[in-house]
């Protein structure tokens, strides 16, 4: 008996042990990865500081005095963006606007739980309480809701889309959340459904969010390609495909019996709100059997949108939204679909399997862009074009039954006329002066976005050397307001450079012009892209015949006088630099023998070439040839997916490369150092004299040299929506969050631990702070819709007093990747199809929250455009598409930035994905294009890094990434997966380049960090120190305590049972004997 006890105890201590060590190898590294985290919630002190908290150093200060104040404007900002970003699609027979007093029928789960966001690291999954409902806005804008319908669906809409508060605003990013179902008419009260309304609002709505796109399964226009992302296993749609953005059986069952009762007399009119930040199938809303007579698109409407709703409704404010992408009839007209979602590379097995501890390491799925720049209304427009004009190989074509509703598309309850298009170009610096008048000839005020667009000649030149060019490409808008039978003139500038085109394969550069003069160059003012290509169609050839044309309102088929030509003669220099580029260069001083001035950017030029399966020289000839779409033959080179096959070489290249030692003499580190100001103070160096100081200030250089190797190890290593202290400079430890919208969390609003940077105006104002988080913020798309730029300057301005009054200094946003087809899971954190648009509205939002002195890091750079197999996902595309479509967003909004806030912060999150075989943050785009091309002043910090094994920081560093998210080298032991180490002070003898690059990465934190409201109350006086708590200096101890326990349990209880059977064994032969 005593044996046994002894043998139960050690069988007991083994599993204890066995259970601990098993927990451990995820938590420790876990704990390591999250200890700001876990500091800030336990209110643990990590870092204190002396005279920090000086309020007249407020260098960005509020114009609030309370919560309360901030929370009132952010609802006002929320509800002016719905306003003027809800797009009015249909409006047959004037059904809109509705008169107060209407009486109304609310239908749908979403008419109760409407969609105010997405899912996932973007989502306020906070606060919710108080949010205004659909039936209270409307019943503010005096209209009678059948209040009885509302509450029944309020009660019985629970397993229907939107019937929990984790399925309307979206806190999972679980598969299972993403329901697409509705209650059929049938199973609706009956007494509530048939109160007599002479209105019937149908709210079709769709969520989703991170990690997960939505469902497809779509059967491509050639009748036997067939889509499938993710799997609906709720397959309830009409065509019983689980296709996501199709309409429900259970819809249908509602909209036809509205048809129904409209037929009758009961009701008079049927209206949908499209309740998504993706645009559904459109092709129902002008079917005959459902008998729609007017809809509206109204995204994702944030916490009190619902109260703009009403209003746009009756006519307080007329809806002025445009729309951010083309709206189809059927996804199978889209391209883009045929290389979408999980496609596996042919021979996958030749590729390691990698795991981490989120999972696979999904590097053998790819994707390729194969449509390359003709993404949304750029191949819709394009091909309607050559169709309409009779080019060869178009195939066939009938724009009619492809798109509902074009790009830039959005009715008023106005009319407006354009006119007197004028356009002057100022050479020198390089722009072209656009002004039209606007006259309103309708019944109402409205405003009116006036959008130019341009066409560059396809020419000649161009088919030879595989340049693309799409028929219209928007260049400029301008928003403006006009009173009913008055005129004003809206004023738009277009950059010279958008006029060039990349030539990736001969010139490797920008180039402009033709060397035909018959070649020109065309301007037009119009309403849409639709309408813009219908413009220029009528100026080629006013005798064209009218069946041909395309058009919404058949009195207008397009206006030849608003378009204006030019020739440019062929020019494959002019574009091929930049400003910076040459300051950059001209001003360069190596700081090492051997460094290249600007990354090694003399001259803008090919930087992608591996992420084209093309040219990566990974593939054999035969994949390598496969074609990208082009419109020189539409029907030889449209709809074809990309086969690829993987290979011993794709393999090497996606392996991270080791580093290894060189001759290149390290920087100066820990060098004391002192600082005259301009006062004549003569003080040790530190980050507050820097200031508002130049990027390129000498300044920068003693400040660099005097920090330790052991402190740029300690920032450079950690980065968790966060960055470190430096305590030798007294550079503040800084916070961040999440926000491809706004900030989601309160961060404990005036409950915060004593830190040493700013600590938010609710501490500092000692107020009546709250621990609420911000409100649901509209979705971006909504956003881009309003194309007013002081408005979504304003709106980051706002954003930034949340960020600010919580105490956040920077977020982990804006979302600037592009909508690729509608079925992204996180299509409501992007703006847009297009660049361009995109670029303008995340730039003017980025210098709004700046202002704030609150820091952006847009994300994700880049080609991150779909949540299928993110992690490793190797995505691919050719260079022209990459700038003129994919990073184009990022382009634009850099500039804006720069142009508009001194000291520009502007910086970027790369993604999970790689382009091509190599992780975003380890190819090289970063310094070459971010950095050296666009100007870029900011840091570069990845994605969620922690558990990616993949995402190596040493070559993140060298290649541009400055910052990880999260502790990899912590939270994997030290290795990536090809064995690298990765944790920086084991560099510390014998790189000299890595530690060059090492010193710019830090010196571009601190740039941003210096310029950013980190330093609201910091001094030349304040002095900050370090404090490892308790928890943590133990925690190496707790790791060795459970390995060590482990392994004497396990030999303990293993010699345990080799007795036990030795024993038996010796029983056995005893009894046989």
């Amino acid at each position: 008996m005593k044996n046994k006890g002894i043998s139960l105890f050690f069988k007991i201590w083994f599993h204890i042990n066995l259970f601990t060590f098993t927990v451990s190898i995820a938590a420790i590294p876990l704990l390591k990865d999250y200890s700001n985290v876990i500091n800030t919630a336990l209110g643990i002190k990590t870092q204190i500081g002396s005279d920090s908290g000086e309020n007249g150093s407020m260098y960005f200060d509020t114009k609030f005095s309370s919560m309360k104040e901030v929370r009132e404007a952010s609802l006002d900002i929320i509800e002016e963006t719905v306003l003027e970003g809800a797009v009015l699609l249909k409006n047959d027979n004037k059904t809109l606007p509705l008169s107060k007093g209407d009486t109304v029928n609310l239908y749908g789960a979403a008419s109760h739980y409407t969609v105010i966001t997405g899912q996932g690291s973007s989502c306020n999954a906070k606060n919710v309480t108080g949010r205004t409902t659909l039936y209270q806005g409307l019943t503010n804008a005096g209209l009678s809701v059948n209040k009885m319908l509302d509450d029944w669906y309020k009660d019985n809409a629970g397993d229907s889309l939107g019937g929990s508060a984790s399925k309307f605003i979206g806190n999972s990013t679980q598969e299972s959340q993403y329901v697409v179902e509705d209650i059929n008419w049938n199973d609706i009260s009956s007494s509530a459904k048939t109160t007599k309304a002479k209105t019937g609002i149908m709210v079709i709505a769709r969520n989703s969010g991170e990690a997960c796109d939505q469902y497809a399964d779509i059967t491509m226009d050639d009748g036997t390609t067939r889509v499938v992302v993710s799997k609906n296993n709720n397959n309830n749609t009409s065509a019983g495909t689980g296709d996501a953005l199709e309409l429900t059986k259970n819809e249908k069952s509602v909209l036809e019996n509205l048809k129904l009762l409209k037929d009758n007399g009961t009701l008079s009119k049927v209206i949908v709100l499209m309740n998504t930040a993706s645009p559904l199938q459109c092709e129902f809303i002008d079917e005959d059997n459902y008998g729609i007579d007017a809809c509206m698109w109204i995204g994702n409407i944030g916490f009190n949108g619902a109260d703009a709703i009403g209003k746009l409704l009756v006519n307080d404010v007329n809806p002025s939204g445009k729309t951010t992408d083309t709206f189809f009839k059927n996804n199978k007209y889209n391209p883009v679909y045929y290389n979408f979602g999980s496609i596996q590379f042919q021979n996958h097995t030749e590729l390691t399997k990698y795991f981490s501890t989120m999972g696979y390491v999904n590097n053998y799925y790819y994707v390729a862009y194969q449509e390359g720049i003709y993404n949304g209304y750029k191949y819709t427009e394009t091909r309607y074009e050559d169709s309409v004009l009779g080019r060869e190989n178009v195939g066939e074509y009938d724009y009619s039954k492809v798109v509902s509703y074009p790009f830039g598309y959005g009715l008023s309850y106005t009319d407006f006329k354009y006119s007197n298009m004028q356009v002057t170009k100022d050479a020198k610096e390089d722009i072209y002066h656009v002004s039209v008048d606007v006259e309103n000839v309708g019944e109402y005020d409205g405003k009116e976005t006036v959008q130019i667009y341009l066409q560059k000649p396809y020419t000649a030149t161009d088919i030879a050397n595989g340049v693309e060019k799409a028929s219209v490409e928007l260049v400029g808008f301008d928003k403006v307001f006009v009173k009913k039978g008055e005129k004003v003139t809206a004023s738009i500038d277009v950059k010279g450079k958008y006029f060039a085109a990349y030539d990736a394969d001969v010139e490797k550069t920008y180039v402009v012009g033709s060397k035909d003069s018959s070649d020109k160059y065309l301007l037009t003012a119009a309403k849409d892209s639709h309408d813009a290509i219908n413009n220029i169609l009528q100026f080629k050839n006013p005798y064209l015949d009218s069946k041909k044309i395309v058009s919404h309102d058949a009195r207008d088929l397009g206006d030849k006088d608003l378009v204006w030509s030019e020739y440019i003669a062929y020019d494959n220099t002019k574009y091929s630099t930049n400003d910076f580029i040459e300051s950059e260069n001209e001003n360069f001083e190596p700081e090492y023998e051997g460094q290249e001035a600007n990354y090694g950017v003399s001259k803008i030029t090919n930087q992608f070439e591996d992420c084209d399966f093309k040219k990566a020289g990974t593939f054999s000839s035969e994949e390598a040839n496969q074609s990208y779409m082009s419109r020189n033959n539409w029907v030889g080179t449209y709809g074809k997916r990309i086969t690829l096959t993987a290979s011993s070489k794709l393999k090497e290249a996606q392996k991270n490369p080791t580093v290894s030692k060189d001759n290149i003499a390290s920087p100066t580190y820990d060098k004391l150092s002192f600082y005259m100001d301009d006062a004549g103070t003569f003080d040790e160096i530190k980050l507050i004299y820097l200031r508002g100081k130049d990027y390129n200030d000498p300044t920068w250089d003693q400040l660099l040299d005097r920090i330790s190797y052991e402190e740029t190890c300690i920032i450079l290593q950690t980065g968790l929506r966060s960055t470190n202290a430096i305590n030798s400079i007294a550079a503040p430890s800084t916070s961040q969050q999440n926000g491809a919208l706004a900030p989601i969390h309160e961060r404990n609003y005036g409950e915060l631990p004593d830190q040493s940077g700013f600590r938010g105006f609710a501490e500092l104002l000692e107020t009546d702070a709250t621990t609420q988080a911000p409100p649901a913020f509209a979705c971006n798309g909504l956003v881009a819709a309003t194309y007013n730029v002081d408005l979504i300057e304003r709106l980051g301005e706002q954003t930034g007093e949340e960020a600010a009054w919580a105490g956040y200094n920077g977020i982990y946003g804006l979302g600037v990747n592009i909508h690729r087809g509608s079925y992204c899971g996180r299509q409501f954190e992007y703006y847009s199809e297009d660049g361009f648009l995109t670029g303008v509205a995340a730039g003017y939002e980025a210098v709004g929250l700046h202002k704030m002195g609150v820091f952006v890091l847009a994300k994700h750079a880049v080609l991150n455009d779909q949540e299928t197999h993110r992690a490793g996902l190797c995505v691919y595309a050719n260079e022209q598409s990459i700038r003129e479509v994919y990073s184009r967003a990022l382009e634009v909004a850099i500039e804006i930035d720069r142009e508009k806030t001194p000291n520009s912060v502007l910086g970027v999150m790369t993604g999970m994905n790689r382009i091509g075989a190599k992780w975003t943050g380890g190819q090289g785009f970063c310094n070459t294009v971010l950095k050296a091309e666009y100007g870029m002043r900011g840091f570069v910090v990845s994605d969620y890094n922690s558990s990616r094994p993949y995402m190596n920081p040493i070559q993140g560093v060298l290649y541009g990434n400055d910052l990880p998210d999260g502790n990899p080298a912590g939270a994997r032991n030290g290795l990536d997966y090809d064995g690298n180490d990765i944790r920086f002070e084991s560099y510390k003898d014998g790189y000299g380049e890595l530690h060059w690059m090492m010193r710019n990465s830090v010196k571009n934190i601190l740039y941003t960090i210096v310029n950013s409201n980190a330093m609201n109350g910091i001094t030349s006086n304040s002095e900050f120190y370090i404090i490892t708590p308790l928890w943590e200096k133990l925690l190496p101890v707790f790791d060795r305590v459970i390995k060590v326990s482990f392994i004497w349990s396990a030999v303990i209880y293993g010699g345990d049972l080799l007795i036990k059977f030795a024993n038996k064994k010796l029983a056995k032969k005893i009894k046989e004997s």
